[in-house]
């Protein structure tokens, strides 16, 4: 058979091909744009689109959710059964303004004693390495990235010891994310008795080739009771200067308590997820604090298997009943277009809207597209910042004087619709004060991005800027 006959013989399978796989599309994908996309390309450039709609097309309808509310049932009943009822903040006593969020959530809200903010990377990193020399049972750690680097090296080291101290030691990590750490650092671990698992999507999927969902969580936890989230991973550069950046602006929450334990049930949901085995936990001793220095606290861990795109609703419901200021930190400004719209509304309607973005970028598309989002932005009178001490990575947001939210949200399409996340909201006025008073400070670290300073942008950015932004519900 000829190579003309061969072609003539798939092209019609591929264009047929590409047309289910549009209606596919259409049904399944998770925003409108993203669908409009997929069914484009598919029906136009079948030969092309199809291995990518293989790779990072959107999965059958329920597929990963009942996959998490099997690993639900599974993780939070014995942990919600350490936490005293009186810690339980009861459905009809929480407030109006983040009742929504409790019902969105899979997890409690809990009066907790008030986080510690961490926001330097000598700090954070310190406070990793606190608790893991202070674990005395049992110690999980999850990053997106690991790497096999100095800072990494020597968090590996520190894991070995407990293991071999007696703690039970507990890693997962991310397939992409730390997909070039060398197999001997893993070897390693497990040869110290560190259980090591690896978060893949597609270990819980038909489709085999299906790499975009990632699990983007960190956290380093202990015995139930101490345990911190935030933007940092395990690598050189997220501890300071790096051979990239002068520095490195980051954000993160120590949790104790009741916050604490449900931060780590995340870690369980997702260890469940990868197939290890369930974890009892330990006997630790019962949750006792000042009752006057509590606070209402959620976690609020968000993916692709909600069954509502729980993250991205957060975000619009908080924006929606500020009334007097919304500040954003965020490394990435490429938002779907419902948040988009309820940052502008807010802007029109007299709300403070302020977001902070880097100046100096990691991902340059990421960079071009804040571009064009930026210019719509500042017509409604969102205030743009460009941080420009190093390179910002935090992921902070700032309601009124009633909530902030830290975690590992970027404000782009993949925190909102494809990672899997984790978030914790804080609605405690003292506290925000100190959240107010570090994005004051970054601010007057940045250059104002006003409509002269984008109008004066280069010719490359007027047109990779718009480019990049067809590329937004990927990104």
């Amino acid at each position: 058979m000829s190579i003309e006959s061969v072609i003539a013989l798939l092209l019609p399978i591929a264009h047929i091909s590409g047309t289910i796989c549009a209606f596919h599309a259409a049904y399944h994908a998770h925003t409108t744009e993203g669908g409009i996309a997929w069914a484009v390309s598919l029906i136009a450039f079948p030969w092309l689109a199809l291995p990518a709609y293989a790779l990072f097309g959107p999965p059958a309808s329920n597929t990963l959710t009942l996959q998490l509310e099997d690993v639900r049932r599974r993780a939070l009943p014995p942990i919600r059964a350490e936490i005293p009822p009186e810690a339980l903040v009861p459905d009809d006593h929480t407030a109006p303004r983040y009742d929504f969020l409790a019902d969105l959530a899979p997890t409690p809200i809990t009066m907790s004693p008030v986080p510690e903010l961490l926001h330097d990377g000598p700090t954070i990193f310190k406070t990793f390495f606190d608790i893991v020399e202070s674990a005395e049972k049992d110690l999980s750690v999850q990053f997106y990235i690991i790497r096999d680097d100095k800072v990494g090296t020597r968090f590996r080291d520190a894991l070995i010891e407990r293991a071999r101290a007696g703690v039970k030691v507990r890693l997962l990590r991310d397939s992409i994310g730390s997909r070039n750490t060398r197999a001997d650092y893993w070897r390693k671990l497990r040869d110290a008795g560190v259980e090591v698992r690896n978060f893949d999507v597609k270990r819980r999927m038909s489709r085999i080739l299906y790499i975009n969902f990632r699990n983007h969580r960190k956290i380093v936890a202990a015995d139930g009771r101490v345990a911190v989230v935030g933007g940092p991973n395990m690598a050189d550069e997220y501890l300071g200067p790096s051979k990239w950046f002068t520095n490195w602006r980051d954000t993160a929450l120590q949790l104790t308590g009741p916050a604490a334990a449900l931060a780590e049930s995340t870690f369980v949901e997702d260890w469940l997820w990868t197939g290890g085995a369930p974890i009892t936990p330990a006997e630790h001793p019962p949750h006792t604090h000042d009752p006057s220095a509590l606070s209402p606290i959620l976690i609020y861990p968000t993916g692709p298997a909600d069954e509502l795109p729980a993250c991205s609703l957060s975000l619009i419901h908080l924006i929606t009943e500020a009334e007097k200021r919304v500040w954003i930190a965020t490394p990435y400004f490429v938002p779907d277009l419902d948040v988009l719209t309820a940052l502008r509304v807010a802007a029109l309607r007299g709300v403070d809207v302020r977001v902070i973005i880097p100046h100096v970028p990691d991902h340059k598309v990421v960079w071009y597209a804040a571009f064009a989002y930026a210019g719509e932005a500042l017509k409604a009178g969102i205030k743009m910042y460009r941080y420009n001490d190093g390179f910002m990575h935090q992921k902070t947001m700032l309601v009124d004087d009633w909530a902030a939210s830290i975690g590992t949200v970027n404000l782009d399409s993949r925190s909102l619709r494809l990672n899997f996340e984790n978030t914790v909201f804080v609605f405690d006025p003292t506290f925000n004060e100190q959240v107010a008073a570090m994005l004051e400070t970054d601010m007057e670290n940045s250059i104002v991005f006003d409509q002269a300073f984008f109008d004066a942008r280069s010719n490359r950015v007027r047109i990779m800027a718009p480019a990049a932004r067809l590329l937004g519900p990927l990104l």
